[in-house]
């Protein structure tokens, strides 16, 4: 096993492990040319889930996918201000392409439990024991913790999470439901976690996620400018490669 895994995030469905971490690798590289480190591509793995959310209309039919953001659209109006109403202002403001992915994306979450196990599992089986760092990045940081806390005998040094949602109140319940003094429960058997939020990203309803999980969460503030939720600038910048430096080298 590799000693950084990746986990992706949503709207990856069109991809495969091999191209996630082609496009990643570079920003990692470039993460750590600020703390004079390099990484060979051998020791960096992709765990891929997006072909579980790719739409088969030869088996499903069209009809399905409806139904799925039918769902979705219902899942998202229960959890936020306003219902149902609110939702043309939210698909006027990130476009009826952009929700019409995400009420799909959270319409097969609500109706086909299997696809949450399975993402789960797809990041369990690329943890052996030479990994040292987990860099999730949106959607994957939920699916990362998930696979982390139901699988408490994973060992893990390190944990980055990048442009998590985490700490909106509409995924809480299902990653904070035994919450003790105000504290979140841990992922699992992880010794550090780092977690970076960048400005004016609206994926991080909360970007400190200490607020949740306590001091031991070290959350970053960085500036991706006009690409606030894309993973190559939270890569390579340089409180992400600090981390993930430091988990190499054993700092």
């Amino acid at each position: 096993m590799a000693r950084i895994l990746l986990v992706h995030g949503a709207f990856h469905e069109l991809w495969g492990p091999n191209e996630i971490k082609t496009r990643w690798l570079p920003a990692l590289r470039d993460g750590l040319w600020h703390h004079d480190l390099e990484v060979d591509a051998a020791d960096v793995d992709a765990a891929f889930y997006g072909d579980l959310f790719r739409p088969d209309p030869e088996v499903d039919g069209i009809e399905t996918a409806a139904a799925a953001r039918q769902a979705g659209a219902e899942a998202i109006a229960a959890q936020i201000p306003g219902g149902v109403d609110a939702l043309p202002a939210i698909a006027e403001a990130m476009g009826k392409a952009m929700l019409a992915r995400i009420t799909y994306l959270a319409g097969m979450l609500a109706t086909e439990p299997g696809i949450e196990a399975a993402a789960i599992g797809r990041v369990v089986d690329r943890i052996g024991p030479d990994t040292e760092i987990v860099v999730a990045h949106s959607l994957g940081t939920l699916v990362s913790f998930a696979a982390l806390r139901r699988n408490p005998d994973v060992h893990l040094p390190l944990l980055v999470t990048l442009g998590s949602p985490l700490g909106a109140p509409f995924v809480q319940g299902r990653v904070a439901d035994e919450i003790v003094d105000g504290i979140a429960p841990w992922p699992g058997s992880v010794e550090r976690w780092v977690n970076v939020a960048a400005v004016g990203d609206m994926a991080c309803v909360e970007p400190q996620l200490a607020k949740l999980w306590g001091a031991r969460v070290q959350d970053h503030l960085v500036d991706n400018g006009h690409r606030a939720h894309d993973v190559e600038p939270y890569l390579n910048a340089r409180v992400t490669g600090a981390a993930i430096a430091g988990a190499l080298r054993g700092e």
